[in-house]
């Protein structure tokens, strides 16, 4: 009987050990921390191309050249499409060849990209999304 306790306990120790383990993996990588979110930025630029795919929409963006910059390339991930889809987005609503102004939190080590928060195009609509249901 002993043995089975035993056995039972390292069994439910490696168990917690696992899930505890993983948790970890899940929120490193849902965490921010890679953005500046206390330092939002706003661009304008053209799309290039989109990526409307799990677990994170990508689009890369080209920079407008203005105040002696020259145009560059630069890289936004956005949440899910499920968020996006719940909060009005479509896979047509920003497409390569698009102008638009993208509010965006800068990535923290400097390199040309972010997580982008809002786009406003042309014609005035502003398309952003929200994480919390009642805000849809």
């Amino acid at each position: 009987m002993r043995m089975k306790q035993t056995v039972s306990l390292k069994i439910a120790l490696v168990a917690a050990g696992l899930t505890l383990g993983w948790s970890a993996v899940a929120v490193a990588h849902h965490s921010g921390a890679a953005y500046d979110m206390e330092h939002q930025r706003t661009m304008s630029g053209t799309v290039k191309t989109v990526n409307w795919t799990n677990p994170h929409i990508t689009f890369v963006v080209e920079s407008d050249a203005k105040d002696g910059e020259a145009a560059g390339t630069w890289i936004f991930e956005v949440s899910s499409p499920g968020v996006l889809t719940r909060s009005g987005w479509t896979k047509r609503s920003l497409q390569p060849g698009d102008h638009a102004v993208f509010r965006y939190a800068p990535l923290r080590d400097g390199s040309p990209g972010g997580f982008l928060l809002r786009v406003t195009l042309p014609n005035g609509q502003d398309l952003g999304f929200s994480l919390t249901p009642a805000d849809q």
